[in-house]
């Protein structure tokens, strides 16, 4: 499917004021990114808003594991509330790849993070924080397959051609918690992956809780709430993948706090069909005042004494030096706090493009993702060796169901000698 056009309603002119499209001069020869009037959509967009699914081969190979798996469980698969995640799934749903690997999707933008780590004005680089984030969301939906749950203990080592590399482990079997950390030019990123993927009706929603945290050289942190993924159209129709929900992202040091919205932006033209498509995406940049700040700061600190509590901290040592919980002010589903004074705004498409009080930042027609590449000297406990994953990969779909198995007896096993 070819790429589609949208004109922009509006441009920016030279002296920073709003301008028609039909006012702008023609300049055959203007190259300025930022003022692009076209917005270039995703090839594979789907008409009703989000990413579509349209592979169909795999599409009707997916929907006969699904419906076998209702056969099985009975209409309590279609009503009820089941978490994917604690199910054993026949392995012909799988893609040969570790959720550690699939978690990389979507970190495949690092300049835009080398942008962000190297401003020295907090809410430019709050911008480009953000602008990386959604730059990513399109391939949350890269494979419409399941990854293999991880085992505990399992490991997964990449790096970019820029020289960030990601190190990942599986902290905890039940509940599945995977840890990463990226360390890049001026940043570091660490944080912690709790996925929930739950199935009802004719959808699959993901939530994956956990701590996402991003530290740069100069001191400042950005705490980042991620949003919720939905498959949609399972089981008839075009599948499509979306983003619901709000993401937040917060950077208690200078008082800063962004809200990204997903859905149709507010105000939008009836003519502005880019803008009117469910995977638009508002942004709402905020500044708190001190007397919120210094709340904020006093409930991040309890919230960070219970969890070291609850033993977690401890747990995530190794991989990212401390646990932050996130406080009130990072809860996304909670509106900005009384005060706050907006400073910027920012609107887009995560399958299309992304700017700042009307300045482009980024484009999927001029970005372009880079692949993490797996570590060769990997330890031995990395995803890629895994007997089943091996199997997978060579095509052996039965063997591979064998050795899962195996492999779950074995984790259960385990489990019980762990036991006091």
């Amino acid at each position: 499917m070819a790429s589609r056009l949208f004109k922009r309603p509006w441009t920016r002119s030279n002296d920073g004021s709003e301008a028609t499209t039909a006012s702008r001069p023609e300049t055959p020869d203007d190259d300025d990114f930022h003022d692009a009037e076209e917005a270039v959509l995703h090839p594979d967009a789907h008409e009703e808003g989000g990413l579509a699914f349209n592979n169909r081969e795999l599409l009707e190979s997916q929907r006969s594991a699904i419906y076998e798996l209702i056969r099985d469980m009975g209409m309590k698969f279609l009503t009820g509330h089941i978490n994917l995640i604690n199910m054993s799934l026949p392995v012909k749903m799988f893609e040969p790849r570790s959720y550690l690997e699939k978690l990389t999707d979507v970190w495949v933008y690092p300049a835009l993070l080398t942008k962000a780590a190297s401003c020295t004005d907090p809410v430019e680089r709050m911008r480009w924080t953000v602008t990386w984030f959604v730059a990513g969301l399109q391939h949350v939906f890269q494979s419409w397959r399941k990854p293999f749950n991880p085992l505990l203990g399992e490991t997964y080592q990449a790096s970019q051609p820029d020289g960030s590399t990601v190190q990942m482990e599986q902290i905890s079997h039940h509940p599945p918690i995977s840890a990463f950390q990226i360390t890049g030019p001026g940043y570091l990123f660490v944080g912690h992956s709790q996925p929930e993927v739950t199935f009802r009706a004719n959808a699959i929603k993901t939530t994956a809780k956990g701590m996402r945290m991003l530290h740069f050289a100069d001191g400042t942190s950005i705490d980042i709430v991620y949003p919720a993924y939905y498959m949609r159209g399972i089981l008839s129709g075009t599948p499509r993948g979306e983003m619901v929900g709000t993401a937040r992202f917060t950077d208690a040091t200078h008082g800063l706090v962004c809200d990204v919205t997903f859905g149709k932006a507010d105000g939008a033209a009836p003519s502005d069909r880019l803008l009117n498509r469910s995977d638009t995406c508002t942004a709402t940049l905020c500044q708190l005042d001190r007397t919120n700040l210094a709340s904020a700061q006093a409930n991040s600190s309890a919230s960070a004494d219970a969890s070291q509590e609850r033993g977690w901290s401890k747990r995530l040592g190794g991989l990212t030096g401390r646990l932050t919980s996130l406080s009130l002010i990072n809860r996304a589903d909670n509106g900005l706090p009384e005060g706050s004074q907006v400073i910027g705004r920012g609107l887009g498409n995560w399958l299309s493009y992304f700017e700042w009080d009307h300045h482009r930042y980024w484009s999927i027609g001029e970005s372009h993702a880079t692949l993490w590449q797996p570590d060769p000297a990997a330890l031995p406990s990395d995803c890629r060796f895994r007997e089943d994953l091996v199997a997978l990969r060579a095509g052996d779909v039965k063997q591979s169901q064998v050795l899962k198995e195996q492999l779950e007896v074995r984790q259960r096993q385990d489990a019980k000698l762990r036991k006091p």
